[in-house]
């Protein structure tokens, strides 16, 4: 099964201490130099840089190389950024199972492709269904905490909450 990854999800659940889900969900991620980039060369020192630079040399993310470009000129026309269409190419053109983003103009640029589509909270959620961490809330808290936009009493927070039990 191909996983493609967009920095947020990397990002972010470095931030809460929970980067080693990704291995044990999805084994192996692709993601492309762009997104290498922002989280190892210009994130230097932040939330996700050691763990990727770890996963890079363990061999469990691989960079792959970033799609021709006339596919992803299609979903820069559509608003997002560069490295968004470029991530969301990459998922195309390898024909990945799953894409891992956070981005809300992401995932539904992915949707209207078919692509399956999970964020930081969808992993998160799982990892509490499957008994790999104690307690969702906390874990939210900590995202907001780190500037993760997540709105406790908006729809997403509340959700996750009820389906792991916690509300």
């Amino acid at each position: 099964m191909i996983v493609v990854t967009d920095s947020g999800p990397l990002i972010h659940l470095a931030s809460v201490k929970q980067f080693p889900l990704l291995k044990r969900f999805f084994h192996t991620l692709h993601t492309i130099p762009q997104v290498y980039e922002e989280v190892v060369a210009q994130g230097e020192g932040r939330a996700g840089e050691l763990e990727v630079r770890q996963a890079l040399q363990d061999r469990w993310i691989l960079v792959s190389t970033t799609p021709g470009p006339a596919l992803a000129q299609r979903f820069i026309a559509a608003n997002v950024s560069q490295t968004d269409a470029a991530v969301i190419a990459c998922a195309i053109t390898r024909k990945a199972a799953l894409l891992l983003a956070d981005d809300l103009a992401v995932r539904e640029m992915a949707r209207q492709d078919n692509l399956a589509v999970i964020g930081t909270v969808g992993i998160l959620v799982q990892a509490r269904v499957e008994g790999f961490v104690d307690r969702l809330q906390p874990l939210l808290d900590q995202l907001i905490a780190t500037g993760f936009y997540l709105d406790p009493a908006g729809r997403v927070y509340q959700n996750a909450l009820k389906r792991v039990g916690e509300r």
